[in-house]
């Protein structure tokens, strides 16, 4: 019984001890810590995957730094989204994090990248980070936080800004976090969706910032290829994540998107030239020897003289005799004209119902 006892409270201890650990790491060595740090931070309730998926993403991209996972949802979504207390205490856990990893490896870069709520940890972290510390950058991810909320304090503290990834097309900051509310309780759309503005008022500085350090990356169709198709969760498939996420981890140049039409759709829409067109009209003067008999053609009168840069068009004729052929028969008073053979159409049938019918239906099982 005592040994049961004890295993049962060395059970516990380690339960505790593993909820009480803030940061779940993805096999790193030592020397992935003398490279760099990447912390991510999922959405509100944790249970998507998100930060697994922008794990493997930046692995395939080639990141080799330290990345780790830091835990702060408590499993509810709507409760992750609307404690704020709660949320901003665990931003202050992050911010000693960042702080102790930039003590013991000065100089080496700092990104920390959240996805939906997360983001608000992400820039209140950001902001409470000690003046003699500057992260890298701040990576948003279909952010949760107010359109207007003020990002110049996590920005100055930061060497190259916040980059956030926005799209007009998630229903989940359209619909979802309208009806529930930002996270940090602004009231107003979600950054993720519409960006962000500068807020009103703002002062000199605080437009610098806006100016030199925010990156807004926004989702257009063609981010389909990498899995991204508008929605909330799509910046964190893998395939995307290597493409647009990976090279701001990597310092590189983002790829700008191709937006423009290829050469063969733009010819397309031009009228063909003379030298290209596939429709040649044909010669006049071999047309109507073609279609006049020898004889008639003899004692035919010449045609009135055009002028050379003009010729007699055969199209136009049609159309002409057409219009004169619809000029008679609305003369004629035809309702109806038949364009096929260009003369009046047969009426309309009969379908007036005879009386002797109307007995016929009557009669038990007769049949139309």
């Amino acid at each position: 019984m005592t040994h049961r006892i004890v295993c049962l409270l060395a059970l516990a201890a380690a339960l505790a001890a593993a909820g009480c650990n803030n940061h779940a790491t993805y096999s790193n060595g030592t020397d992935r810590y003398n490279r760099g740090l990447v912390v991510l931070l999922s959405g509100a309730g944790g249970m998507m995957g998100e930060t697994d998926r922008i794990h493997d993403g930046l692995q395939q991209a080639g990141v080799d730094r330290a990345i780790e996972t830091f835990r702060w949802s408590r499993g509810g979504v709507l409760t992750d989204q609307t404690g704020v207390e709660t949320n901003r205490k665990k931003a202050h856990e992050l911010a000693r994090r960042v702080e102790g990893y930039m003590r013991s490896h000065p100089g080496l870069p700092v990104h920390l990248i959240g996805v939906s709520a997360g983001t608000g940890l992400v820039v209140w972290a950001l902001e409470d980070v000690a003046p003699e510390f500057q992260a890298t950058a701040g990576i948003l991810i279909s952010s949760s936080l107010d359109t207007q909320y003020d990002l110049s304090r996590a920005m100055a503290n930061t060497k190259e800004g916040i980059y956030s990834f926005k799209s007009v097309a998630d229903t989940v900051l359209s619909l979802g976090v309208t009806w529930a509310g930002t996270v940090d309780r602004g009231g107003g759309l979600a950054g993720g969706l519409v960006g962000f503005g500068v807020p009103s008022n703002a002062s000199d500085e605080t437009n610098r910032l806006y100016k030199e350090k925010l990156h807004e990356i926004a989702w257009w169709p063609g981010d389909v290829v990498y899995g991204h198709v508008g929605d909330h969760l799509g910046a964190t498939n893998p395939a995307y994540v290597k493409a647009k996420v990976a090279p701001i981890v990597l310092g590189k140049e983002l790829p700008e998107p191709e937006k423009t039409l290829p050469t063969e759709a733009v010819d397309a829409g031009k009228p063909a030239e003379p030298d290209r067109s596939v429709f040649s009209p044909p010669d006049d003067s071999r047309t109507r020897a073609a279609k006049e008999p020898a004889d008639e053609k003899a004692g035919a009168e010449e045609p009135e003289d055009t002028p050379e840069s003009e010729p007699p068009s055969p199209v136009k004729k049609q159309v002409e005799k057409a219009r004169k052929d619809l000029d008679e028969q609305k003369s004629d008073g035809s309702r109806f004209f038949n364009w096929r053979v260009r003369r009046p159409a047969a009426k309309p049938a009969q379908t007036t119902r005879l009386p002797d019918e109307s007995s016929f239906f009557r009669r038990p099982g007769g049949l139309p």
